[in-house]
């Protein structure tokens, strides 16, 4: 057997043998990124470098994810086949797409007509993308996880998106990652690579802190541990780290999944009547429904803050 053969059998073992060690795994995540193509309105070249930096990290690591659009995105005069094809970048690597309204409207500012014919209108070039592949477009997300202003609004809102085939694409892991992509993004149109170098280590350090304290709420709530829900976006912060983040994430003992698997836990189906001017993690409208109190997750450091507003 040939030098290149043996190496070959080799890693395909090691392989299994990986494969084999994750599926015995006790925890699980799931892998969400909003504001598709890209979240901040940034020229062509970027938002290539993002999905393809961002969909390069999960190829490799063998990560499903799906990505939540907003169609607005696309409308750039000139580039708008272009855009379209980043999406279908998406789906071309085995991921999923879903709705994150055209705009990025908040619920809780915007009339239900007005946000129903946001998530319509949302919808136009992204089903059609997925039809072509022979898929159904099946989750929704509310843009920055606000639900409404009340819950009878909230609820027809719900039966709306169950007509439209939608179900409602919930967080378990909610975080202020975008305060770290702003300040990331700011650094980097400086050239300031301390600053960015900086600030990826400390969002790693922030993420995977915040793990310990949703497991611990899960366990408070649930008497165990459930496969989570991550909320990322197609950022250049992303594109850059999400291969170290998920490399303490496995260290963590958590194996990754698509958000089918992640909501097939029952838990997923726990009442849920928050409503507030927020969007918190899902764990936390559950324990607000029961009546519990819960504490406050880590916080991002003030520097970070301070340095994604200047």
């Amino acid at each position: 057997m040939s030098f290149a053969r043996i190496l070959g059998a080799l890693s395909a073992c090691l392989a299994l043998t990986s494969g084999a060690a994750a599926e015995t795994g006790a925890r699980a995540v799931a892998f969400t990124f909003d504001d598709l193509p890209a979240t901040r309105a940034v020229s062509l070249a970027d938002t290539r470098e993002i999905t393809t930096g961002i969909l390069g990290h999960l190829e490799r690591l063998g990560i499903p994810a799906i990505g939540f659009v907003n169609e607005v995105k696309l409308e750039v005069s000139g580039e708008k086949d272009a855009r379209r094809a980043l999406l279908d970048a998406w789906l071309a690597a085995g991921h999923d797409l879903g709705n994150h309204t055209y705009g990025h409207v908040r619920f809780f500012d915007t009339p239900l007509a007005d946000y129903q014919a946001d998530v319509l209108r949302g919808e136009r070039v992204t089903r059609g993308l997925v039809s072509a592949r022979g898929r159904k477009l099946l989750y929704f997300r509310h843009p920055t996880l606000n639900t409404g202003p009340d819950l009878a609004t909230r609820r027809a809102f719900e039966t709306f998106l169950a007509d439209r085939g939608y179900r409602v694409a919930p967080v378990t892991v909610d975080n202020d990652e975008y305060l770290y992509a702003a300040a990331y993004d700011r650094a980097r149109r400086r050239n300031d690579q301390a600053l960015m170098d900086r600030l990826g280590e400390d969002y790693r350090r922030y993420m995977i802190a915040l793990f310990p304290f949703y497991e611990s709420l899960s366990r408070d709530l649930l008497g165990r541990e459930i496969p989570q829900i991550l909320l990322l976006h197609a950022n250049a912060l992303n594109a850059a780290y999400v291969d170290e983040l998920a490399a303490d994430l496995s260290g963590r003992g958590y194996r990754f999944i698509t958000i089918d698997e992640a909501l097939a836990d029952p838990a997923y189906r726990l009442p849920d009547d928050y409503i507030g001017r927020t969007g918190p993690s899902w764990l936390v409208r559950w324990a607000v429904t029961r009546g519990m109190k819960t504490p406050e997750p880590p916080a991002v450091p003030e520097w970070v803050v301070s340095a994604s507003r200047e």
